[in-house]
């Protein structure tokens, strides 16, 4: 059986990670009439950029190349991979759309648009879709009908998740909407960063950006390989986050000081 305490942890960080966006983005639209095309266009870079063209990276390097996959059996290496491609796929992504696809939109609250869409699509993808998959096996496993839906390779496949839904009663999975809510304030940041340089007409700020990107991730890296454990990875990206709201916050008059 699945507990009542890790079916609500699993619902409340679904409804943070949907509902932060969602929220965000109407108190945007009142506060600062940000562009909803510009926030499209971050969800359709987030798409590309790091769903479609890293996955296929991903996808060759990790488990298709037998010789690069025994490579970054490497902790090290397989962090120093992962955060990397992260930042120069999502960065790169940025910075092509902002620069070349967006030329009318230099403001500060196009960055905050931007990072929002970009955001806000990879918390419902990455926390919302995994935690309603959540949700409904765990309703399953407590009807008594997921052995009866899911047989064979498909049980298989589904026994980790299995295992971690009827272990002991946990709230670890609050922690998946909490991350969201660091990440996506990062994304906000990097977004109005890259902005800067293209309004400036400083490539630099897109190297800068990837490599705060690839160091936000490696935490998490080294999270999936065992090396260190949840609490750390979150108290990492707490700090990051808080940076990066300030940051935020200060740039705006950035914007509007040309000799900034």
């Amino acid at each position: 059986m699945v507990s009542s305490v890790t079916i609500a942890s699993i619902a409340i960080s679904l409804i943070v990670a949907v509902g932060a966006p969602i929220a965000l983005l109407i108190i945007f639209k009142k506060k600062f009439n940000i562009s909803l095309k510009v926030l499209i266009f971050g969800v359709l870079t987030f798409i590309l950029f790091a769903q479609v063209l890293e996955g296929l990276v991903h996808g060759y390097f990790l488990v298709f190349n037998k010789s690069t996959k025994a490579y970054f059996d490497n902790v090290w290496l397989f962090m120093l991979y992962g955060g990397l491609m992260a930042g120069i796929f999502e960065e790169t992504g940025r910075f092509i759309v902002m620069k070349f696809m967006l030329k009318k939109y230099r403001e500060w609250k196009d960055g905050l648009a931007f990072g929002l869409g970009h955001g806000g699509i990879e918390a419902m993808l990455i926390v919302g879709v995994t935690n309603v998959t959540m949700i409904v096996l765990a309703f399953m496993i407590n009807g008594g009908t997921y052995d009866s839906f899911v047989t064979g390779e498909a049980a298989a496949a589904m026994a980790p998740l299995y295992d971690q839904l009827t272990g002991p009663a946990s709230v670890i999975q609050l922690f998946g909407g909490v991350e969201r809510l660091g990440a996506l304030a990062i994304h906000l940041g990097l977004s109005i960063l890259v902005l800067y340089g293209i309004r400036k007409g400083k490539n630099i700020y897109l190297l800068y950006a990837i490599l705060i990107h690839a160091v936000m991730d490696f935490p998490a890296a080294l999270y999936q390989k065992g090396i260190i454990n949840i609490f750390i990875v979150e108290a990492y990206l707490l700090i990051l986050a808080i940076g990066f709201i300030i940051w935020i916050v200060k740039s705006r008059a950035m914007f509007y000081d040309e000799k900034a």
